[in-house]
């Protein structure tokens, strides 16, 4: 009879604690950020946002970015084919329920040196938000390269693909 109840108990014990687990365990939510930086004529950084994490409401569609801790670089070393870089930079909601609202993402770069430093791979970690995203975390990879103008001169800018979940 004793053993009885200990397996009993055990079982509603085991219950309820599986009932009591919180939905936010919910998978992570894929997404994709496109960067667009330029240097020239007018500096200006802004951000697309994709996937399932903006379409069930998780992240914004589109913002601003800017650096919040300038860009740190490894020293240059004719023996290595990368330079490794870190970019810390907040983005800005500009529309939808998260206007205003911001989120931190921390970017570790890998510059190609043989491609005459055109071209990256990056990790990067979305730290925290503020309002609406506060509690926001993710992570992922992504590439990025210089472009330049079809026309002699400006604009030059960067463009990044971060790819990745979030929740």
């Amino acid at each position: 009879m004793g053993r009885r109840l200990f397996v009993l108990g055990a079982v509603a014990m085991l219950f309820a604690v599986v009932v009591a687990t919180p939905a936010s365990a919910a998978k992570p939510l894929d997404v994709e950020f496109e960067l667009t930086t330029y240097f020239a004529p007018t500096p200006t950084d802004t951000f697309e946002a994709f996937g399932p994490a903006v379409d069930d409401g998780l992240m914004c569609g589109e913002g601003t970015k800017e650096e919040v801790v300038p860009e740190k670089w490894s020293p240059p070393d004719p023996e290595k084919v990368t330079r490794n870089g870190q970019v810390i930079s907040r983005y800005t909601c500009s529309e939808g329920p998260f206007a205003g609202d911001t989120f931190v993402i921390k970017a570790q770069l890998d510059l190609d040196v043989f491609a005459g430093g055109s071209t990256w791979v990056l990790n990067w970690v979305l730290k925290d938000g503020t309002g609406g995203l506060a509690g926001l975390h993710g992570n992922g990879s992504g590439s990025g390269s210089i472009f330049f103008g079809t026309e002699p001169g400006p604009p030059i800018g960067a463009h990044d693909l971060y790819t990745g979940h979030l929740h």
